[in-house]
């Protein structure tokens, strides 16, 4: 907005001088019988063109089209400046910009992408930012990547469903891509696009009914997420249950306290192992509080609960703590 006030400024003044001489011409000068002359005169002499069938004859005339020649030049040459700069400067900064993200990226791996950078891009890309991860947002709407770019997000500007944007986004080298597209059929799309690129790619999708999410299913993706349901639960408990809504939100939020998901990988030396032996409290002065085995969650976790190869261990502590579970080694 910067340039643009500049440019607006510099033309006002143009303006000005245009009228200040025009008026002044009008009244000193004799020969000049219409305004049009005398805007005629006004403009060959702050442009430095010269005089033709019209010039100044008197000796007020004279040293009035001296001021104007000294003012009016150098004002229209600070107009020009001024829009030359404007122009240039929203062209080149964008341009730099593009290039910064494009070099940013090509040295990304194992980074998420972000598909769609609306309401819902925003967020989980305040959420990675938060949790230190590395990833670019795609967003197809010009005036919304430039409003990304503003908050210094990484963007490339294009189509989430066509091979190339997906491409110069790293999918290749990725290892998780969101997709908050508005459509069931674009996001059905991309994920099946992504697919045929990187085989490995941990998918997210957004859903609008359970028909849609069973079919983002059945291509590979990892977890369809029924926005409105999940928004929709959340209001009933805030209403029905407001200390558990708050509990979460502070867990997940604050930067003392945050909850950690880990996947036990095969031949994890955590692996067959009870809680109790592995002492995870003792250690790093976190808690396990729940297990996801086949799709289902034990809660209420005990000393003599055993965890398993494939088993997703969800845990609760300071950050600190957190950053210490590679100690325990899940993989």
């Amino acid at each position: 907005m910067e340039p643009i006030r500049h440019a607006l400024i510099a033309v006002s003044l143009l303006l000005v001088v245009i009228v200040i001489g025009t008026v002044g011409f009008w009244y000193l000068e004799e020969g000049i019988t219409t305004y049009l002359d005398a805007l005629y005169l006004t403009i060959c002499t702050i442009t430095t063109v010269g005089y033709g069938d019209i010039t100044p004859h008197t000796s007020h005339g004279k040293l009035f089209a001296t001021v104007l020649i000294i003012s009016g030049v150098g004002i229209t040459l600070y107009v020009l400046i001024e829009i030359m700069e404007s122009v240039l400067e929203g062209r080149l900064s964008k341009a730099f910009g593009i290039a910064k993200v494009r070099r940013g990226v090509a040295k990304m791996k194992n980074h998420k992408i972000i598909c769609g950078g609306g309401r819902t891009g925003t967020v989980i890309a305040d959420e990675f930012r938060n949790d230190g991860l590395e990833f670019v947002v795609i967003e197809h709407e010009p005036e919304v990547a430039k409003g990304l770019r503003r908050k210094n997000l990484p963007v490339v500007e294009g189509d989430a469903t066509k091979d190339e944007v997906l491409i110069e986004a790293g999918v290749e080298r990725a290892s998780g891509l969101v997709s908050t597209l508005p459509s069931d059929c674009s996001n059905l799309l991309l994920c099946i696009t992504a697919k045929e690129i990187n085989n490995n790619l941990e998918l997210v999708a957004r859903a609008s009914s359970e028909e849609a999410a069973k079919r983002l299913y059945s291509i590979g993706v990892k977890k369809a997420i029924i926005v409105e349901e999940i928004g929709g639960r959340r209001l009933a408990r805030s209403l029905t249950k407001p200390a558990i809504v708050d509990f979460l939100e502070f867990a997940t939020k604050s930067g003392e306290t945050s909850l950690e998901s880990l996947k036990v990988e095969r031949g994890a030396k955590i692996a067959n192992k009870r809680v109790k032996e592995l002492k995870i409290k003792e250690k790093i002065g976190a808690i396990i509080i729940a297990i996801l085995r086949d799709e289902k969650v034990i809660s209420n976790i005990g000393p003599e609960d055993e965890i398993r190869e494939g088993d997703t261990v969800v845990v609760i502590g300071n950050k600190e703590s957190l950053n210490k579970l590679e100690e325990l080694e899940f993989s």
